[in-house]
């Protein structure tokens, strides 16, 4: 059979897409894509743990509200629930979560005296809720995030409570300084911010609504988009792009090892018909790939054949990297003196551009750590090569948070994320 032959054989079975019967087993570790992978969601929803399939073939979760245990040192906020005719709470109560890390951020901001805070990826406003609490100070929290949905629910969630204080703006956090600034002016508060939060990547109310396109374990369209207003859906990219630029995606944002053999077949199936839906895509992928997967070792979780794959095409749908690097320096920019910065991430690519920024900022140089040449050492003159930015930021640690075991276990999301925190000078 020749090549072409067979690229089209692996196009038949888009037209009779079953949806599977159960989720897979397993989850992702540290490190790997953050994208919806069985168990896995991002923990702006319910600390989930599977527990089988129903007769329906969905899998059953059991939810532990307000978790718990590792948050409880620091008191979480309950959610407030939510009417079954508002937006995500249809399919899950959304209002009361877990977020990851909440113990080691709100460390990162203890003891610190917070007037203007913002949170740039709000969400459900779960770490939203407990900073709020904890700081009874905050005269302003101002919470951006491009879904409008989310928004709703952060809505009813912190303004009954919190009444003014709370601003909520809808917008995509590339687009900082402007947004910020404006409501500050509006506000009348004069100067810079106290606290920033960011929390990255895709969340559990867009990969449980089949709508939105994010999943491949869902059918739904091929959308992925944070701001539903956006141009550019993952439609247009794999419909449209060409074979190089979808290499060249699937190769940079999701470090895929098979990216030329899967943008090939892509652009093969796509000329004989249009590939619509997320299953339909995931489908291709698989039996794409199916050839060239290396088996695991026993015992050893391996992940879905699309995950890569999904991760590239979301990130250059939402122009997710450079939002980050835009977005970073106005951050530290606006904060004041003492202000505090928080980023949690879920990926390599994303951490890298933190760590990087962070690294810059505080004066140390990438690869270089606090190593010095031998002509500074001796003259205190550094070489040319070597010159640094001003220094604007402290590390108050130099190796990022983590997960512990406890919080892994009953937040699955939380094993791939990493939190990283530093304060102005």
């Amino acid at each position: 059979m020749s090549g072409l032959s067979h690229l089209r054989e692996l196009a038949r079975p888009l037209a009779t897409v079953r949806r599977p019967r159960c989720r897979p087993k397993g989850g992702i570790g540290r490190g790997e894509p953050s994208i919806a992978l069985g168990r896995l969601h991002k923990s702006r929803g319910f600390a989930t743990r599977t527990t089988g399939c129903s007769a329906g073939g969905e899998p059953r979760s059991r939810a532990k509200e307000g978790d718990a245990s590792f948050a409880e040192s620091t008191g979480p906020v309950a959610g407030t629930t939510l009417a079954t005719g508002s937006g995500y709470a249809k399919e899950k109560d959304y209002g009361h979560h877990v977020p990851v890390l909440l113990r080691e951020v709100l460390q990162s901001f203890e003891g610190k005296a917070l007037r203007v805070f913002v949170d740039a990826t709000l969400g459900a406003a779960g770490h939203a809720a407990n900073i709020l609490q904890q700081h009874p100070e905050l005269e302003l929290y101002v919470g951006i995030d491009a879904d409008p949905a989310a928004l709703e629910l952060a809505r009813k969630r912190l303004q009954p409570k919190f009444g003014s204080k709370v601003e909520l703006v809808h917008g995509n956090f590339r687009q900082y300084e402007s947004l910020v600034s404006g409501r500050l002016r509006e506000r009348g508060f004069q100067g810079g911010v106290d606290g920033i939060l960011a929390d990255l990547g895709v969340s559990s109310m867009q990969i449980d609504r089949d709508e939105r396109g994010f999943s491949f374990m869902r059918s739904g369209p091929l959308d992925m988009r944070m701001d539903p207003d956006s141009p550019v859906s993952a439609w247009e990219v794999v419909n449209r792009y060409s074979e190089q630029e979808l290499g060249r995606i699937l190769r940079d944002y999701g470090e895929e090892r098979l990216w030329k053999r899967i943008a090939r077949s892509v652009v093969t199936v796509r000329a004989e018909r249009s590939i619509d839906t997320t299953l339909q895509l995931a489908e291709l992928i698989s039996n794409t790939t199916r050839s060239a997967r290396k088996k695991k070792a026993k015992g050893v979780k391996s992940i879905h054949p699309a995950t890569r794959a999904f991760q590239a095409i979301r990130i250059e749908v939402n122009s997710e990297l450079e939002a980050i690097d835009t977005a970073l320096p106005a951050m530290i920019d606006s904060l004041n003196p003492g202000g505090t910065i928080g980023v949690i991430s879920f990926h390599s690519l994303e951490d890298r551009r933190i760590k990087k920024t962070f690294s810059r900022c505080s004066g140390r140089v990438e690869g270089r750590g606090d190593r010095v040449s031998k002509l500074e050492r001796y003259t205190g003159v550094r070489a040319p090569d070597e010159e640094e930015e001003e220094v604007t930021l402290r590390l108050r640690r130099r190796k990022p948070f983590v997960a512990e075991e406890e919080e892994a276990e009953t937040n699955p999301r939380s094993r791939s994320a990493k939190y990283r925190y530093a304060e102005k000078v």
